[in-house]
């Protein structure tokens, strides 16, 4: 038993540390430790149940490994799970709020700007904010809200593609090709290929500020590969050819959408790096990618916040459908910034949750 206990606490541990800090590993050379960092929250789970299993079993070299990997993957694991809580507002400090949120379309009647609306907060980035060239205030469904819309937010516009801002304060629009860039034949498939990103320049309190608006690489699912994914969870494959399918399908376009979103994190990274002239920035949005994962350290770097480790206060998941329950969807910043409160509701209309982050910046 102890044999057998040790064996198994060694591989949950071993498998808990891959997924803390796979995302150090470049799914360009690698892409397998970019899989495991998906699954972390899984894993912390799975960790969890065979250490209460070995307390009640009395194993206590298998429990001290899998607590002493467990205090090593701590710092990953508080990316997934903070428990850090509101801050307070000194005096000299003018907050503001922000909210980002991928509408999918606006698919859901008007749910969406619904609650975009009640939550009135100052600035609100949109991705995927419409699925054509039409701006998305003009949507058939907006029509009863068009009114309420100018009124509280008369500064708005669709930026690259699909992506918008509404805005109470006046901006300029901020074009670095950097942010325009597609990468070969693919970029004319947005089934294959959808990076977009925009930045919009305004002053909040007398201070400058650089909201840089993204959607990075989808991982690009079908309905046969949403309908194979169903029956993995499910545990209803059947034979080695399902299992084939999901080594081939599945796995490839996971390995796939991780390398794509490698190159991008390096040029928002480059953008980041080469903007002196924006000393505060909020960079938000679908990333597609979770905390931790290499995309998710690329981009933030070791100068941005993430807003949610700084203020969030228990796991959470952004994306919401086929039984795809992941924290893609972030809000890093940097500067004389401080992230006071997060919010993540589950409302609106879309497979995405909205999330408003109130900030402070200081003169």
């Amino acid at each position: 038993m102890k044999l057998l206990s040790t064996i198994i606490a060694t591989l949950a541990a071993l498998v808990l540390l891959a997924s803390a800090y796979g995302g150090y590993c470049d799914p360009r050379t690698w892409a397998i430790p970019a899989v495991l960092t998906l699954a972390m929250p899984i894993v912390v789970v799975g960790v969890l149940l065979v250490a209460a299993l070995c307390l009640l079993l009395r194993q206590w070299r298998a429990l001290a490994l899998l607590l002493g990997a467990g205090l090593l993957a701590a710092p990953a694991i508080s990316l997934h799970m903070p428990l850090r809580g509101d801050k307070e507002v000194s005096n000299e400090q003018t907050t503001f709020r922000v909210m980002t949120f991928n509408v999918a379309g606006f698919e859901v009647e008007s749910a969406s700007l619904r609650y975009i609306l009640d939550q009135d907060a100052d600035f609100v980035v949109l991705q995927e904010a419409s699925t054509g060239p039409v701006d998305f205030a003009d949507l058939p469904q907006h029509v009863d809200m068009r009114e309420e819309l100018e009124q509280k937010y008369p500064y708005h516009s669709q930026g690259y593609h699909d992506l918008a801002i509404l805005s109470k304060l006046p901006y300029t629009v901020y074009n670095d090709t950097t942010l325009r860039q597609e990468m070969g034949a693919d970029a004319a498939n947005d089934a294959e290929y959808h990076y977009y990103a925009k930045a919009f320049d305004l002053q909040v309190a007398g201070m400058p500020l650089r909201i840089v608006n993204v959607h990075l690489q989808s991982i690009g699912l079908n309905r046969d590969d949403k309908a194979l994914y169903k029956k993995l969870t499910s545990n209803e494959l059947q034979g080695r050819s399902d299992v084939s399918q999901v080594r081939h399908t599945l796995l490839s376009k996971l390995a796939g959408a991780f390398r794509r979103r490698a190159g991008e994190a390096g040029q928002l990274r480059t953008l980041l790096n080469d903007t002196i002239a924006a000393p505060n920035i909020i960079l938000c949005g679908d990333f597609n990618d979770t905390p931790g994962s290499y995309s998710y350290r690329t981009i933030r770097g070791q100068d941005m916040h993430d807003a949610f480790a700084e203020c969030g206060t228990w796991p959470a998941f952004t994306f919401n459908r086929d039984r795809f329950y992941f924290n893609i969807d972030h809000i890093f910043y940097r500067g004389h910034l401080r992230a006071l409160n997060y919010k993540l509701d589950k409302a609106g209309g879309s497979d995405h949750y909205p999330q408003v982050v109130t900030f402070a910046i200081t003169p």
